[in-house]
């Protein structure tokens, strides 16, 4: 699903990355929000993690005090998923009252 067509020129969300940290035995989803116009900025954002069969393994949404970018990401238990497996990842939020969301298929690989 595309980003609210209103909030589209609002923020981007780059440098996605889903992998697994053997180390604690954890899967990691991150991404970076930024704000596009100079004088825009964001009040909220969360990350999503989907599996490839449409359950939802974790999610989380903070608000924000006037960022101009964010970087979120989110780690749980690597049960079920690991290194080669595909998820959603879904970043949703609020930026100058708009509401923007964004999903990216991604295969974890290693941290």
């Amino acid at each position: 699903m595309p980003k609210d067509r209103a909030a589209r020129n609002v923020v981007e969300v780059t440098n996605w990355q889903a992998c697994y940290n053997s180390g604690n035995n954890e899967i990691v989803l991150s991404c970076k929000v930024s704000a596009l116009d100079g004088k825009a900025t964001l009040t909220g954002g969360g990350l999503t993690l989907v599996n490839r069969a449409g359950k939802t393994l974790s999610s989380f949404y903070s608000e924000f005090d006037t960022s101009r970018t964010a970087e979120l990401a989110l780690n749980l238990a690597a049960s079920g998923i690991g290194v080669g497996d595909f998820v959603m990842g879904v970043a949703s939020g609020e930026a100058e009252g708009q509401h923007y969301f964004e999903e990216k298929k991604l295969q974890i690989t290693n941290c």
